[in-house]
């Protein structure tokens, strides 16, 4: 209770300073960027959403972050390239990915429907997706196909499908790899992310729990001529993402008292 109380204020202002970020420099950049081509459009609002995802992991989750960017450098240049795939934890998985870089989602079509920020995350590329229906699903596939293999966009997706509950990534046998699938036969390069300790941030009823360390990594691309078959090459990128996870715990985890 102690602890809470002396966060209190912090964090308060940092609400209100992030309320004031948002609605003064980020609404307004993405909204006018909004008609234009979804290339350009993204070079302009990705430093903004960046700078307001760091904002809101410092000022109002007062919370450490520890990052690594391994990609090889033909794959920093902006706007980046190729199939991004993460483990996914909670909502903070979105602000903690932003603050690296930002590659158009996949994401649950409810999210759109979170006022404000739905509608500018469509305004700023991302295809939102119906889990439980499969037209929802197919249509978001054939997008998803033309964004990656004809228009040499990025593409960003969760392939858990809904986030672990444990906070662990799930294991392979578990997650849906049709678009890891669908690179490997574009010869489109995957690139894997490890995130640790989102589901930490907030609690059960939507507080926040301040101090939490946040780790993410971004490995090397993987590049689909370098595996034999498919498989493998899919087994390859879910590995990224456990080994990555495993590095950040060892060097994040809080010692047990």
């Amino acid at each position: 209770m102690t602890k809470a109380i002396l966060w209190l204020p912090a964090q308060i202002w940092g609400l209100l300073a992030s309320i004031t970020v948002f609605f003064v420099v980020v609404i307004p950049v993405t909204l006018l960027a909004s008609p234009l081509k979804l290339r350009t459009r993204l070079s302009i609002v990705s430093p903004f959403w960046g700078f307001f995802s760091r904002f809101v992991i410092k000022y109002i989750c007062w919370s450490s972050l520890y990052a690594e960017d391994n990609r090889q450098p033909e794959w920093r240049t902006y706007p980046p390239t190729g199939l991004y795939i993460s483990n996914h934890q909670s909502y903070m998985d979105i602000p903690l990915m932003l603050t690296q870089y930002q590659v158009l989602p996949i994401m649950k079509k409810e999210v759109v429907y979170i006022p404000v920020f739905g509608v500018l995350a469509v305004a700023a590329g991302a295809l939102p997706v119906s889990r439980g229906k499969r037209d929802s699903r197919k249509k978001v596939f054939i997008a998803a196909r033309k964004r990656l293999v004809e228009d040499k966009f990025s593409l960003q997706y969760y392939p858990e499908g809904t986030r672990s509950r444990s906070g662990r990534p799930k294991p392979y046998e578990e997650i849906k790899v049709t678009l890891i699938q669908l690179a490997y036969e574009n010869n489109v390069p995957v690139i894997p992310i490890s995130m640790y300790g989102s589901c930490n941030v907030l609690d059960k009823k939507g507080f926040v729990n301040p101090g939490q360390k946040l780790g993410v990594i971004t490995h090397k691309a993987l590049l689909p001529k370098d595996y034999p078959d498919v498989n493998q090459f899919c087994q390859a990128a879910w590995q990224q993402v456990l080994t990555g996870y495993s590095r950040l715990e060892a060097k994040l985890a809080r010692p047990q008292s």
